[in-house]
């Protein structure tokens, strides 16, 4: 009996990294507003545990104001940027330089962890959305989302009709970002 049949080797690195996250695990360092949580129960081919994401209390409301923000109302990366920086107590800026970059801001605009996909090749080296048949996503929710699809696709393309719409159907509903 043929081994290789029952469970086909991957050929490559990548082959590899795009199966674990099409089975929702983390694979790289956990976007800003995110921390990694070790699966235990689950080791990796090195022992280590597996790690799903899970929102950081203190900066996953940071990631759902820099969305309101565009998406809703329109600020632009360096108007947001420097909102951001206006208040680095309520907004604590990613790594250790203690400031917001708009680099930063861009980063967390075009990342597509945050409605709960894991997701990996999604920008090209350019930093431009590839096609969507190129990228690879987790085949279902891999973890908490910190902002609706809705809103992500919003933040791409903040059109004064996006802007509306949106506004409308997020005031109808709870929710805790500023008006």
């Amino acid at each position: 009996m043929d081994i290789t049949a029952e469970r086909p080797v991957l050929g490559t690195a990548s082959e590899a990294t795009a199966a674990l996250v099409r089975q929702g695990w983390n694979v790289h360092r956990p976007p800003y507003g995110y921390r990694t949580m070790d699966v235990a129960s689950i080791p990796s081919g090195s022992g280590r545990p597996r790690t799903r994401l899970t929102p950081d209390p203190l900066s996953a409301p940071v990631v759902q104001h820099i969305f309101y923000w565009r998406a809703v109302t329109g600020l632009d990366i360096d108007q947001i940027t420097q909102r951001l920086n206006k208040n680095p107590d309520r907004y604590p800026p990613p790594g250790t330089s203690g400031t917001w970059h708009a680099a930063a801001v861009t980063r967390i605009l075009t990342n597509l962890k945050y409605t709960g996909y894991q997701a990996l090749r999604t920008r090209d080296e350019n930093n431009r959305l590839r096609p969507a048949e190129q990228w690879v996503l987790s085949d279902q929710p891999a973890h908490r989302a910190l902002i609706t699809t809705a809103l992500f696709w919003a933040a791409q393309n903040p059109t004064t009709d996006t802007r509306r719409a949106l506004r409308h159907r997020l005031l109808a509903q709870p929710h805790d970002l500023p008006a």
